[in-house]
């Protein structure tokens, strides 16, 4: 559903029903802007696995990680540090949103530090 509902918003979505199968998917593609994913997951490893092999081999990938579980996950594992949060239920609306937020607030970042390149050597 939520593929469906971005892809209706614009988005290209490639889909993954393991945090292995999202690890090839990462591994064989090129650039992917956004990654979504529930924090349970099927099999052995979940959501905040995922964050993690995120952080460490694809950092400029964005992160948005769903759940209807947060609070109950932080209340054992303390606050999740990692990607943006998009609580359950959600309307495909909410997530293309969080989606152009979190777009441009990277453009922004990345020209602000284009800025100061071209500060520095200039």
């Amino acid at each position: 559903m939520l593929a469906r509902g971005l892809g209706e918003h614009g988005y290209a979505v490639l889909e993954a029903d393991s945090v292995e199968t999202a690890q090839k998917v990462l591994r064989d593609r090129g650039w992917i802007d956004i990654v979504i994913s529930d924090v349970r997951m099927p099999g052995g490893a979940d959501g905040t696995d995922l964050a993690v092999w995120l952080y460490r081999f694809r950092p400029e990938t964005i992160l948005i990680l769903t759940s209807g579980y947060f609070q109950q996950a932080e209340a054992v594992a303390g606050p999740m540090v990692y990607g943006h949060r998009l609580p359950k239920p959600f309307r495909p609306s909410e997530a293309a949103q969080l989606i152009e937020n979190c777009l441009a607030k990277r453009a922004a970042e990345r020209a602000r530090i284009e800025g100061l390149r071209r500060g520095w050597w200039e």
